[in-house]
């Protein structure tokens, strides 16, 4: 065999290796990754909410009594979400029951007035950006629709999937339903 030759196919057998290596990586990296948590929820429940900066399409934050004082759900979604699009229509017909509540839609990442300008005419309830990822960054949160519930900005529960199903849909209204009624309204000092 002559040394190019040699050259070559020792090259190619290289670049073999190389991808097999790579596809089988990536493989066993996907797969390790669909089982691990979106957020580590046992590590966040009955924490605080980290630091969180999370602004309106006129850059205005969502004030901190708002987000830390009763109870509130965080939606995190993104505009080409098409589960959050469902979910965005199911959240429609069940909030209204309960105005001691208060929902807010997430958007984790993105130019504000582009991904919020969207928002404001697709979804239900107030949309902020989570400016600079603060919060998605600190709860890992890599991946749309979750949900989180505060109480008092302690993180009580969290959804880490769409409610589309069903089944989805009547445990959520009953966790919903089943929360202690609470005399005091939304935005009122007591």
């Amino acid at each position: 065999m002559r040394p190019l030759t040699k050259v070559l196919t020792a090259g190619l057998i290289l670049i073999a290796i190389f991808g097999i290596s790579f596809l089988f990586f990536y493989k066993r990296t996907q797969k390790t990754s669909a089982n691990q948590p979106l957020i580590l929820t046992p590590a966040v429940i009955n924490q605080p909410l980290p630091k969180a900066s999370l602004v309106n399409i006129l850059g205005e934050p969502l004030e901190d009594e708002k987000l830390r004082r009763g109870r509130v759900v965080l939606m995190f979604t993104l505009n080409e979400c098409s589960a959050c699009d469902q979910e965005n229509e199911f959240l429609k017909t069940v909030v209204d029951s309960r105005k001691d509540v208060r929902f807010f839609y997430v958007i984790p990442f993105g130019k504000r007035e582009e991904a919020l300008k969207t928002a404001q005419s697709k979804y239900a309830f107030e949309t902020f950006l989570d400016d600079h990822s603060m919060v998605s960054r600190s709860l890992q949160i890599y991946q749309v629709p979750i949900k989180i519930f505060l109480e008092d900005g302690i993180i009580k529960k969290t959804w880490l999937d769409a409610t589309i199903q069903p089944e989805k849909q009547e445990e959520f209204k009953q966790w919903l339903n089943g929360l202690y009624r609470s005399t005091a309204q939304p935005g009122r000092d007591d």
